[in-house]
């Protein structure tokens, strides 16, 4: 039987029980790897003896190739491989978890690209080659890169051939296609109402920017609400909704917005802007407490211990204005009787802005109440 296999890693999990199930198989008919490999002609023996070391999942040809070799059942490797293979997947990072409606179910993009994702999984998670040659084979043709925009979701099959190549390239048998097509079809007409009724509000609101009978925000108008936003255009405008790159007054640092993103409150502070407040602010909140700076501003001492406990827990910059977030031991004002902060909060304002370039306006510090 050749040397001792490691015992699998992390037992009780879907990976180790596919590697045991294969194991227990090789040890039933006695083989070693090398005679396996002969019974699996298509695989080397490194290969067969790391799909049963539980350390990471084969692919599903090469756990059905050792079953076969082994007498196994087919049905119940495929069952425990789609499981590890599941398994594996949510461990990573970023992985976002949905459950997988019915074709019949089926109303949005999301439902269809979750469940496209799914027929993959259970179709082997064939490679993006594997998949145009299964779809030639059924001549079907599907391109390895529409194969790869469809499964990281970035598009939904642009047609129904598209949809029939991709299923075939998954092995999903042909009397499934007909509840896919219609579900692909019941999910674009969803789509469409939506964006339909995503432009007519988008359409309204833009009126109401422009406040003009046109509806429409001009270049000069848009020129104007930017430089409210705290930018300078770096490229001519295009239109509302569009894209549109912009320069930020105080650090220069390009970035693309929408203006329609930025009239609704929807776009993001400029992060260099918020990167480098956030940094001078947690120097100076150090300097004057863990530096025992406050001294230098006549604050007392019994003070100074109360806010030395207090933490900067947020920051956001617009323009000049400055919002600082000092978050507290939910007991300290309570237990400390401490009632007017406006002395403390001036000197923080005048510290940050003896450090921080641009800031003119009224700095406004707020508190929460958290546990340590």
């Amino acid at each position: 039987m050749g040397r001792p296999e490691r015992a699998v890693p992390g037992p009780g999990t879907a990976r180790a029980a596919l590697a045991e199930f294969l194991r227990k198989g090789r040890s039933r008919k006695g083989l070693t790897y090398a005679e396996l490999a002969q019974r699996a002609s298509a695989y080397s023996a490194a290969t067969l003896r790391r799909a049963a070391s539980g350390r990471s999942v084969p692919g599903r040809q090469v756990a059905r190739a050792y079953a076969i070799a082994c007498g196994l059942d087919a049905d119940e490797t495929d069952r425990l491989w789609l499981e590890a293979r599941r398994a594996e997947r949510s461990e990573q990072p970023g992985t976002q978890h949905r459950s997988v409606p019915k074709p019949r179910m089926m109303r949005d993009l999301a439902d269809l690209g979750a469940g496209l994702a799914d027929v993959h999984e259970r179709g082997g998670a064939p490679s993006r080659r594997e998949m145009e040659r299964r779809a030639r084979a059924a001549r079907t043709p599907l391109s390895s890169s529409a194969a790869q925009r469809i499964l990281t979701r970035q598009q939904i099959p642009s047609s129904r051939e598209q949809l029939v190549a991709f299923l075939h390239a998954c092995d999903v048998p042909e009397k499934d296609h007909a509840e896919w097509l219609q579900a692909w079809a019941r999910v674009r007409r969803h789509h469409a109402a939506d964006l339909n009724a995503s432009r007519t509000l988008l359409d309204r609101q833009e009126a109401e920017a422009a406040g003009s009978p046109s509806g429409r925000v001009t270049a000069e108008q848009a020129a104007q609400m930017l430089s409210l936003a705290g930018y300078t255009p770096a490229e001519r405008y295009r239109g509302y909704n569009v894209p549109w790159t912009v320069r930020c007054q105080l650090c220069t640092a390009v970035k693309r917005i929408r203006l329609s993103e930025q009239a609704d409150g929807r776009a993001k502070q400029c992060a260099q802007c918020r990167t480098e407040a956030e940094r001078t602010v947690q120097v100076v909140w150090a300097a004057l407490f863990d530096q025992q700076r406050w001294k230098e501003h006549g604050m007392p001492a019994d003070e100074a211990e109360i806010f030395r406990r207090c933490w900067v827990a947020g920051v956001e910059r617009q323009q000049s204005r400055l919002r600082v977030t000092v978050a507290a031991p939910s007991e300290l004002f309570v237990t400390t009787g401490l009632a007017d902060l406006s002395a403390w909060e001036s000197l923080i304002a005048d510290a940050i802005r003896e450090e921080l370039d641009n800031v003119s306006e009224v700095i406004y510090v707020t508190y929460t109440d958290r546990l340590n």
